[in-house]
């Protein structure tokens, strides 16, 4: 497991969070890194490369490499309290709005705020010359 974890982590580049440094753990080995014919980890304290992960069965390799690939979807979508095994965070008593679409027009304005300010602005203008 410590192999795993410092080969990820060190391949990730520069220095992360927790939360980010569990996710590329579990993007490592969603992307087949136990599977045979993958990297496979091999132990730098042995003279002779040996992969660590020799004892899997090749079932056993899938089906890691397949609970990787779902709790990387459930870490995707908020569920990481799924992965963690405990309960859902409390949701906030105030609701942020996070997104404020301000490019489109309230339900109830009907357009007649601009064309009032571009008759000002061509007054202005009118004025000015």
């Amino acid at each position: 497991m410590e192999l795993l974890v410092e080969k990820c982590i060190s391949t990730g580049g520069a220095s992360m969070a927790p939360g980010d440094s569990l996710r590329r753990v579990f993007e490592c080995i969603a992307s087949g890194i136990l599977l045979p014919g993958g990297p496979g980890l091999y132990d730098p304290c042995e003279k002779e490369p040996y992969d660590v992960s020799a004892t899997l069965t090749h079932q056993q390799r899938e089906d890691i490499t397949a609970l990787a690939q779902h709790t990387l979807r459930l870490i995707a979508f908020r569920q990481i309290h799924k992965v963690l095994g405990m309960d859902p965070l409390p949701t906030p008593k105030f609701a942020a709005k996070r997104f404020i679409n301000r490019k489109r027009r309230q339900a109830g304005n009907t357009g007649e705020e601009g064309s009032e300010k571009k008759d000002r602005k061509e007054k202005v203008m009118e004025v000015t010359q």
